[in-house]
């Protein structure tokens, strides 16, 4: 089944990166509302880690789709973009 994960992992060290501390739960309220309103269907996965903290907020379509890093409001256009291409391999 395909899939987009986002990482919202919440570190309790505030010196450690962490997708959470750079608002990736608002990178998955507001990708979920784009998805959405574009009548996308596609599951959205909250996850807690995709292993590129230094990276985040980080973004994976899966299985075996595109890893999307520092994501920002700026970068979900393209996201949404990919997701519809993804649906159609």
């Amino acid at each position: 089944m395909k899939k987009i994960l986002v990482c919202t992992n919440h570190r309790a060290n505030p010196n450690a990166p962490s997708c959470h501390a750079r608002c990736s739960q608002q990178v998955l309220a507001q990708l979920s509302f784009l998805l959405k309103q574009e009548n996308i269907k596609i599951a959205v996965e909250e996850v807690q880690c995709l292993g590129h903290c230094n990276n985040g907020p980080n973004v994976r379509l899966v299985p075996n789709g595109r890893f999307f890093h520092n994501v920002k409001s700026e970068s979900l256009k393209e996201i949404v973009t990919a997701t519809q291409l993804f649906l159609t391999l």
